[in-house]
């Protein structure tokens, strides 16, 4: 009876997570992974209240299995995309094992119904050849996925990592960018099938140890959560600047700047002209700045600034605008009673834990201990 309930309880949630979609890009492909999760959570609903279903259910999983990884792939693909994401046919390669998937589907499906169940819920070895060898197909295509799934995991993970880094480049706040959520619910994903077949071939002799099918359900519900709830309210990480053609250079990389006609004049001036907008104009406390932003304030293009923060001052506008806060924010701190609160929102940030975590990041210590350990002047 938990089983059902966990299994409701997801359905439920990713069932009405569908309807709470906006209709854009990114979430045609979380609506994707949405339905594929939909459907692996009924399996205890089908199997415990529509028997009958099973045969279709059980069919219909190695379809939606290579069906759900690709599809969250393309769903991280659309949110850390610097141009505006449409759908491309060279994206079908991704889903070049879906119709191989289908047949094994269609086989299974086909099969009479004591054939189905000799090859699935019996422990006895099958007799007929073409049940051998669909069992084999069923073990390849198992196997397939778990080596697929933990390339499209490793896949997600790198290009994560680099996405963190070209934030940096043009935005002074990572509030609603971070994706760390998608990097664990991908390792999640292929976590809870391995465990689910763990449990499919070794139930009996690991259910002493607390391992069952209940655990594999949990997971998925933790899934289903995590995409449901952090979907709804990602949005693409280069929104903001999708129309700024050049706002994003990599800084890391010197060769887009070799071909550059700005000399080292150039880039004093430019660097002047950082100042005067930091420490005279206050560029900083506006929340919402990023590269383009700042761009239109000192009449440079963005790349132009992109460069000076490179070569000229050896960092990137994230830690340029963040350093900039935090030495406002010392001044504050000692010279005003303002709550910590107050404080973060007047020099720039969205929120006390971002504060608190860029603060730390640069004085080792937090706010409130750098308080007190000066006295308010």
């Amino acid at each position: 009876m938990f089983d059902i309930f966990i299994s409701t309880i997801a359905m439920s949630v990713a069932c009405f997570s569908l309807f709470l979609l906006p209709k854009d890009h990114p979430t045609r492909a979380l609506s994707l992974v949405l339905i594929c999760l939909v459907f692996l959570s009924a399996g205890s609903v089908v199997f415990n209240l529509l028997p009958a279903l099973t045969q279709v259910y059980v069919s219909l999983i190695p379809s939606i299995f290579f069906l759900l990884i690709p599809a969250f792939w393309l769903y991280h693909d659309a949110l850390i995309s610097v141009k505006p994401w449409c759908w491309d046919n060279k994206l079908l390669k991704h889903f070049v094992t879906v119709p191989i998937a289908m047949l094994l589907s269609i086989a299974l499906l086909v099969l009479p119904e004591e054939d189905f169940k000799q090859m699935f819920f019996s422990s006895e070895p099958v007799s007929k050849w073409w049940l051998s060898l669909l069992s084999m197909l069923f073990f390849i295509g198992v196997l397939s996925w778990c080596v697929l799934s933990c390339a499209y995991a490793i896949s997600i993970l790198r290009r994560t990592a680099k996405y963190q880094k070209r934030i940096k480049l043009v935005y002074a706040d990572k509030s609603g960018r971070n994706l760390n959520w998608i990097v664990i619910t991908s390792i999640l994903i292929v976590f809870t099938w391995v465990y689910g077949l763990i449990v499919l071939a070794l139930e009996d002799q690991l259910l002493d140890y607390g391992v069952s099918e209940t655990g594999t359900l949990i997971l998925l519900a933790i899934v289903v959560w995590l995409v449901a709830h952090n979907g709804i309210r990602q949005r693409p990480g280069f929104v903001e600047i999708q129309d700024e053609p050049n706002a994003l250079n990599d800084q890391t990389n010197k060769k887009p700047y070799e071909r550059s006609s700005l000399g080292q004049n150039d880039l004093n001036r430019i660097s002047s002209k950082l100042s005067v907008a930091v420490d005279r104009d206050k560029v900083h406390f506006d929340s919402a700045l990023n590269l383009p932003k700042l761009s239109k304030h000192i009449g440079e293009p963005s790349q132009y600034i992109s460069q000076t923060l490179s070569q000229q001052l050896n960092t990137t506008f994230f830690d340029y605008i963040n350093t900039a806060r935090i030495n406002e924010a010392k001044e504050l701190l000692l010279g005003t009673s303002n709550s910590i609160l107050e404080i973060a929102y007047a020099i720039g940030f969205n929120s006390k834990s971002s504060f608190y975590k860029a603060f730390r990041q640069d004085m080792d210590m937090t706010p409130t201990q750098y308080r007190k350990s000066h006295p308010i002047r």
